[in-house]
């Protein structure tokens, strides 16, 4: 049906002096035929991005199993600090011209790889997370005493306040003096050697992992100066053994207190286990130190902020600041001049290094009336000559008694470990890889 052609555009709603769109309509219509194509969106070849080839990118990176809060994350992998996100992407658009992979995709490989960055003080609670995702009608100010995750949380609260508080009153001033000290001890996060930014090839390199067992002491006003205990993996690892050597080392640096007071996060394999309590029972019952009695204080799982991490991020800054961080000494001075230089350094050797036992009775801690368990301990004391401990699984409570040693070493007590003779040593399959 033949229209008049400014009638028609008018009708449509289009400037009746333009054809244009008319045109273009006509002109995309098949041979014959008054019905538009098919839309064509979506349906042309797309450039299909390798998702194998950005997972060996990162992998490229080298990310190291984690040290630090293991319990809590124990299939997670860190990067250290001097690596990004961002800067990695670069790497890879780089080395991959052809390859079309925004941010988004990069970033979200590298988080379904579990690796994280080692960001200082960004830590959260889980528990205090799934409390808050469970139900938007069970809030801080509305519990439900019928709910588990409620019940659940509303006790982990109460005892993060409780050691919370407790740390408060060790920190106060009036408490801390020559003969009691007290200290907060935590390992340092990941740590790779050498640390050089502007020279990428480094970031490809298998580099050796560092270890910092900072001693800090509590209080703002204190005469104390933080002890680091420096090593890296090719001297030992961070096994139970190793860390309690880290130990061994501080209180031998504080040999003349007649008190000690350790407060500690409650990762198993390097601040609760029962070689170290066995450690302690050995160390304030010898003539090494004066000590006379030795406290061990444990936060709430999640809540564990302390002097520590305030030293870390000082190490941290002195690391930046620093620039390039070739080998190992470089590391030590550069946790020497943080907290303006005053800090107690010790290099671990391997004379330093001592096989620790476990001499604690399975048999016994099994068959007790009220059977010990790690995870509920607050506090663990040793005192001058007995062979048992005293612990608290509340601040607010009586000490418990803890007879947890096996008959032979409860009758003549735990002697003098041997000193370990050989290094740990790098594997050569790291050596030769790049």
């Amino acid at each position: 049906m033949s229209v008049c052609k400014r009638f028609y555009l008018a009708t449509l709603g289009f400037q009746p002096s333009n054809d244009a769109v008319v045109q273009k309509a006509l002109h995309s219509l098949g041979s014959g035929s008054l019905l538009p194509k098919p839309d064509g969106r979506g349906s042309g070849t797309h450039c299909a991005i390798d998702r194998n080839k950005v997972r060996a990118h990162i992998e490229s990176f080298s990310p190291s199993i984690s040290h630090y809060r293991r319990e809590h994350a124990p299939h997670m992998q860190y990067l250290p600090s001097d690596i990004t996100i961002d800067g990695m992407h670069k790497v890879f658009l780089q080395k991959n011209p052809n390859m079309t992979c925004s941010y988004e995709v990069y970033r979200t490989e590298v988080k379904k790889m579990c690796i994280s960055f080692t960001k200082l003080g960004h830590e959260e609670c889980e528990l205090c997370e799934s409390f808050s995702l469970h139900s938007a009608e069970h809030t801080r100010d509305n519990l439900n005493q019928t709910c588990d995750v409620c019940i659940k949380w509303q006790t982990h609260i109460r005892k993060a306040g409780e050691s919370r508080q407790e740390y408060r009153n060790d920190s106060a001033t009036e408490n801390c003096n020559s003969s009691h000290v007290m200290f907060s001890a935590d390992l340092q996060k990941v740590i790779m050697l050498p640390r050089m930014e502007s020279i990428k090839t480094v970031l490809f390199t298998r580099r050796i992992v560092a270890f910092n067992d900072s001693f800090v002491p509590l209080g703002y006003k204190t005469t104390e100066k933080p002890v680091a205990v420096l090593w890296h993996e090719a001297v030992a690892g961070r096994k139970k053994e190793d860390i309690v050597s880290a130990f061994h080392a501080f209180l031998l640096a504080r040999r003349d207190a007649k008190s000690v007071t350790l407060w500690l996060d409650n990762c198993a394999g390097q601040n609760k286990n029962w070689t170290l309590f066995s450690y302690l029972v050995y160390i304030v019952n010898s003539d090494e130190i004066s000590a006379d009695e030795i406290r061990l204080k444990f936060f709430e799982p999640g809540h564990t902020f302390m002097s520590a991490d305030s030293f870390h991020h000082q190490a941290e800054q002195s690391l930046k600041k620093a620039g390039k961080v070739y080998d190992f000494g470089d590391f030590a001075e550069c946790v020497q001049n943080a907290n303006k230089g005053k800090v107690v350094v010790k290099e671990m050797q391997m004379s330093n290094y001592f096989e620790w036992i476990d001499a604690s009775s399975s048999y016994k801690l099994s068959r007790a009336v009220t059977r010990p368990y790690l995870s509920d301990m607050v506090m663990v004391k040793a005192i001058r000559g007995s062979r048992h401990l005293l612990y608290k699984t509340a601040f607010n409570e009586e000490d418990r008694l803890l007879n947890f040693l096996t008959a032979r070493y409860l009758k003549s007590g735990i002697s003098a470990p041997p000193c370990r003779t050989r290094p740990r040593g790098i594997p050569q399959a790291k050596k030769t890889t790049f």
